[in-house]
């Protein structure tokens, strides 16, 4: 009799265990040291199945598994085009390091309706979490526009995932995993990127938007219409961004707002498309087709209210795929055919538009994989689009007025030439000044006086001052190279460069390194000098970190000597390798501080080193304020500029601590 109960429990026990190693079929357990905690994909791990019946409880879920036909991604990121079915994912992880280690399973792909995570703990626990872009920002683990899962795990532990997914977009599951370190780097280095390619089509929006008012060619008004919804609105919701950014709480209207902003982007091609090519006098017949075909997004936009998200959707990745096609003839025929020159810039950006769009739309319907390109193509190539489509918004405005003043003076053409070449300075100058503080912040304890003197109509030197926490302030000031529109545009990606590190950088070296990850590259092989400082008026401490800049320089009305503060760094756009390591300084009440760009010196400069002589200069008044300062150095600037235009941009900070 025991001997039969015994081999009862036996089998039990054995049942038992078969049934929790088989509630992952076949799946291998992934050592998480195997990357060193990198962002990893996971697709050679995955084992999938997929149920017309959506389920929520793990029992149901691990049922699903036994009992329904199981797959292998085999590398390759599950993509299942657009489909009503729930997917379910599981893999296992084990932690083979002797300590606890906090890992986040994230998916890139922000289209997905919703998303259940699952661990299954070898202690029996299950950790649970519902998110998705039907559900509020809240709910994710990360504030990242993905979708995060995070999951500490003890030393030798191995945990089960399951992940569920349903969607009334396409079904991609790029899924990965990193320990949370390197997903935060990763995180940060996705916003920065994303950072700069909305700030780059706001600034051509901004700039083309006031070439309008200057010009009064309906054709950029069209273009400035066309960037707003297509590139900057369309592409939010596409990316994820719009409950990052302005609609964490309200997930349905997230969800709602992405096919009607996908058809007010298909609709804002036709106006900007038919201006751009001039259809109506190059090709009245294929402008009678494109005005009938805006017709068809009109008509989606109204049936949105009544017909579901899901047929929607994908006419909308039908139409788009045929109106790109039909774009390019025509763009094609009035260029070459035609032989309107401006049309040629549009027949390329069109063209790089349709290979990312294409690839896009394919990846969405199942056809092709879900990798670097694909989900990176719509994006690069509407950034390329923007550029080519604004060279030939110049040269569509220097046909057109060529034709309707073909009977002027060769020297009267020159004169308006000249005229606008100066109107698009002055908005150079207009677009960098927007670049700078208007409003300096005010705390007690802290005065701040600035002075910014360009030596042109445009400078190339920036700063800028942000509060950071309640008794922080982080300053910034740089000397950036060129002059003109180039340099204007140059400091407004250093200003948005700036401004989104520091959404994550609480430290002055951190926000050069990450403005020098941003830059480098991107900046037609130029570089920039710069300094950071953080400072802390609770607890009296200045924080400094430099990239090639001059130094700070620090004195009290009890000083011996002034103290020159200059971190190493190399200049910013050198390397994406530059590390900057930072100076911490005490304060007491009293304190001045001084940062500057090099054009000060000049205003000393008498046959000696124009630094020795500043050095000098405010050692003797090192007991005044920092209004008298900064009276003294405006003295002397309208002093040498008597003698002549300068040489260089001059801006400066002063700080004195009350």
């Amino acid at each position: 009799m025991k001997q039969t109960i015994a081999i009862i429990l036996l089998c039990l026990f054995h049942s038992v265990l078969w049934a929790e190693e088989s509630s992952c079929p076949n799946a291998k357990h992934y050592p998480i040291s195997t990357n060193l905690g990198k962002p990893t994909d996971l697709s050679h791990h995955l084992v999938f199945t997929s149920t017309e019946i959506p389920k929520k409880e793990i029992h149901e879920i691990k049922r699903l598994f036994q009992t329904n036909p199981v797959a292998f991604a085999n590398g390759e990121i599950p993509n299942f085009g657009n489909t009503a079915n729930q997917f379910w994912f599981c893999f296992v992880l084990h932690n083979d390091e002797n300590h606890n280690k906090r890992t986040i399973t994230f998916i890139k792909y922000p289209l997905l309706d919703e998303v259940q995570f699952f661990a299954l703990r070898e202690s029996g626990e299950i950790n649970k979490n519902i998110q998705g872009r039907r559900y509020p920002f809240r709910n994710r683990d990360k504030d990242y526009r993905g979708f995060s899962f995070a999951t500490e795990l003890l030393p030798s532990e191995t945990v089960t995932y399951f992940v569920g997914v349903k969607t009334d977009s396409s079904v991609s599951v790029p899924l990965m995993i990193a320990d949370e370190k390197h997903f935060d780097s990763y995180e940060s280095i996705d916003t920065l990127l994303q950072g700069m390619f909305f700030g780059i089509v706001c600034v051509m929006s901004l700039y083309n938007l006031f070439v309008y008012f200057m010009v009064k060619d309906k054709a950029y008004l069209f273009y400035v219409n066309y960037l707003i919804l297509a590139a900057i609105l369309f592409q939010l919701s596409l990316q994820g961004l719009l409950p990052v950014l302005f609609l964490p709480d309200a997930p349905e209207l997230v969800y709602n707002a992405h096919n009607f902003l996908y058809f007010i982007f298909l609709l804002s091609c036709f106006p900007m498309s038919i201006t751009f090519m001039n259809l109506k006098d190059n090709a009245p017949i294929l402008y009678r087709v494109f005005m009938g075909l805006s017709i068809i997004p009109v008509i989606c936009l109204l049936l949105l209210p009544f017909l579901p998200y899901r047929p929607l959707n994908q006419f909308g990745d039908l139409l788009s795929f045929c109106l790109a096609f039909y774009a390019l003839f025509v763009s094609y025929y009035v260029s070459f055919v035609k032989k309107f020159p401006p049309a040629r810039f549009y027949f390329f950006g069109y063209f790089m538009l349709i290979i990312g769009g294409l690839t896009t739309v394919l990846k969405y319907m199942g056809f092709f994989p879900v990798n670097v390109f694909t989900e990176n193509a719509f994006q690069a190539a509407t950034a390329i689009e923007v550029l080519l489509m604004a060279f030939g918004l110049g040269d569509r405005i220097s046909v057109v007025q060529k034709e309707k003043e073909r009977i002027q003076l060769k020297a009267e053409i020159n004169k308006q030439k000249l005229i606008a070449y100066g109107k698009e300075l002055k908005l150079a100058q207009k677009l960098q000044e927007s670049t700078l503080p208007q409003i300096l912040p005010k705390f007690p304890g802290l005065s701040i006086k600035t002075g910014y003197f360009p030596a042109s109509l445009v400078g190339g030197d920036f700063y800028d001052l942000t509060v950071y926490g309640k008794q922080q302030i982080c300053g910034l000031i740089a000397d950036v190279t060129g002059h003109g529109v180039p340099a204007a545009i140059e400091a407004a990606m250093l200003k948005i460069a700036y401004m989104q590190t520091l959404a994550f950088a609480n430290k002055p070296g951190k926000v050069l390194e990450s403005i020098n990850v941003s830059l480098a590259g991107n900046y037609k092989n130029q570089f920039l000098t710069a300094s950071a400082i953080f400072i802390d008026l609770e607890q009296k401490v200045l924080r400094v970190a430099n990239a090639g800049h001059p130094a700070l320089y620090k004195f009290n009305e009890n000083s011996k000597s002034i103290e020159v503060i200059r971190p190493k760094g190399k200049l910013i756009g050198y390397s994406k390798e530059g590390m900057y390591p930072e100076e911490v300084h005490s304060l007491i009440k009293g304190d001045k501080l001084l940062l500057f760009t090099d054009g000060i010196w000049d205003l000393w400069e008498n046959g000696d080193s124009g630094e020795e002589v500043l050095l000098d200069w405010l050692f003797q008044r090192k007991g005044e304020s920092v209004e008298s300062l900064y009276g003294g150095i405006d003295e002397h600037i309208r002093l040498r500029n008597k003698e002549g235009p300068a040489d260089d941009d001059i801006t400066f900070i002063l700080f004195e601590i009350t």
